[in-house]
């Protein structure tokens, strides 16, 4: 019989690590494949371009207005696509049955918008917290509860 493999996703907008176990007291094995790492560069040096263009009315002035969102903010959507990405090929590849999702609530809020179904649906617990940079045993702590 094939053990079911919970893996552990620990993410923020520029690191994310994931690691292996097959249930309590098994530990967990980082997965090498999985580790990706960004570098944001910050706000002020990610560019701007001058304002979009906006109309008050038809034939009124024009005015400029801010995007919705920085290049920066825009890197840190793609890398949390990108890790959607390499989480829906492992899951084609049967490589995992369950998922544990940590990361602070914003990267979290947009890593459950951005999972495909397919991925979503092996989600059985998540953390709010920064674990990224935790030490494994420190981790092992937080999610144990759900590798039971």
């Amino acid at each position: 019989m094939k053990k079911t493999v919970t893996w552990i996703l620990t993410a923020d907008h520029q690191h994310s690590r994931v690691y292996s176990s097959t249930g309590p007291g098994a530990g967990l094995r980082p997965v090498d494949e999985m580790t990706m790492d960004d570098h944001l560069p910050v706000s002020h040096e990610a560019g701007s371009h001058r304002p979009d263009q906006g109309y008050a009315s038809k034939g009124g002035p024009g005015h400029g207005y801010e995007p919705r969102t920085t290049p920066h903010d825009q890197a840190a959507l793609k890398f949390v696509d990108r890790i959607a990405a390499a989480l829906e090929a492992a899951t084609r590849e049967d490589a995992f049955q369950r998922l544990v999702v940590a990361a602070p609530p914003r990267a979290l809020g947009e890593l459950r918008q951005r999972l495909p179904e397919s991925v979503k649906g092996k989600v059985v617990g998540e953390l709010d917290a920064d674990l990224v940079k935790e030490p494994v045993e420190a981790l092992q702590q937080h999610v144990e509860r759900f590798l039971a």
